[in-house]
Formats: C-alpha cells, structure tokens, sequence
C-alpha cells in the first residue's frame, strides 16, 4: 500500500525518479525517468537518458523494489525544467492498465509495436515487433531481428515472464519502418 501511495505522489508531482526492479533470483534491473500512468499492476515511466526524455516503459509493480527521489533527483529535474525538456512530458498512447490482456489490447489497436523482455536470468529475452495475437496467459509477437527480417511466425510469450513493455520509443519507431519479410 505504501508503494502505491509513492507512485501516486510521484506522478501528480511529475517527479524525475530512479527505480530498482527485482526481475529474478537476486537480479535487478534500474530505470530512469518521470511516473506518467499507473495502476495496482503497473506504472508506465517515460525514461529520461542524459537529460532528453524518451520513449515508455511499462512495469509491473510486483517487480519494484524500489522507487528512489531523492536531493540528487531533484537536481535532475531543475535542469530539465531549465532545458524545457519537461514540457514534453505526456503519454502518446494512454493504455488500459487493468491487466496484460488490456495493456496489450490497448497498443494492438493503436496498431503500435512493442519491445517485450523477460530479463530474468532464466528466459533474458528481447521481442520487437507487432502485436498478432492475445490470449489470456500470453502474447504474440511478430518479431523482427536486428537486421529487420520478420521471422516465418509470432513468438508467443507468457505474460508471467514479462519483466518490461516499450512503446513509443525512437528505436522501435524507426526500425519499425524498415522491416522487411524473408524471402520464400
């Protein structure tokens, strides 16, 4: 409840955050960014790199082990209110956040693609690509390598190993445009 109640501030705040995500048997992940949605199962951060906002991210909230703002933080966020970078702070594409399927459902009809990552040391898998399919335990991905051939089917995916979501992101946009099917 507590963390809930953090998220909660942080967003209405508009407050720069750094976030530490458990994603496995001591494993851990961090993020940076600005809380811009949330819900009991997730909050969507837009990452901020070097002081220049990004794309988004999606995070289960039962993976966060800690949501750090602290004198450093807010130091961070003087600066890039001085750079007026903060004025670019807003969700592109508002998400049903109730569960997997709605999140998924939500980017499948604004027809975006995704980076979908099960970081655990166990699975470590990164999926980008278009949204084919959703059933109620998993997704299906239509990947792309990293030189832009979609492969002969969507990978599925179960939504219990996914770790995080991208959306709206520079480097998905941008490679989404030049991808290209395997020749037959």
């Amino acid at each position: 409840m507590k963390m809930q109640k953090n998220i909660k501030t942080l967003c209405k705040k508009q407050s720069f955050i750094k976030i530490t995500r458990k994603v496995g048997k001591d494993w851990y992940e961090r993020n940076n960014g600005y809380i811009v949605d949330f819900s009991k199962k997730f909050i969507v951060v837009q990452e901020c790199y070097d002081f220049k906002l990004m794309g988004f991210i999606l995070l289960p909230v039962k993976d966060l082990e800690k949501i750090c703002h602290n004198k450093y933080d807010k130091s961070y966020e003087k600066i890039m209110l001085l750079e007026n970078e903060t004025k670019n702070l807003a969700l592109k594409t508002k998400l049903d956040l109730t569960d997997w399927q709605t999140v998924f459902q939500s980017l499948q009809k604004k027809k975006k693609n995704v980076i979908v990552e099960c970081e655990s040391p166990k699975i470590q898998s990164f999926t980008i690509g278009a949204i084919k399919k959703i059933t109620n335990k998993s997704v299906f991905i239509h990947h792309f390598d990293a030189t832009g051939l979609l492969d002969k089917k969507p990978t599925e995916i179960k939504f219990k190993n996914i770790s995080k979501v991208t959306f709206d992101d520079r480097y998905v946009d941008v490679f989404s445009k030049y991808i290209r099917k395997r020749k037959k």
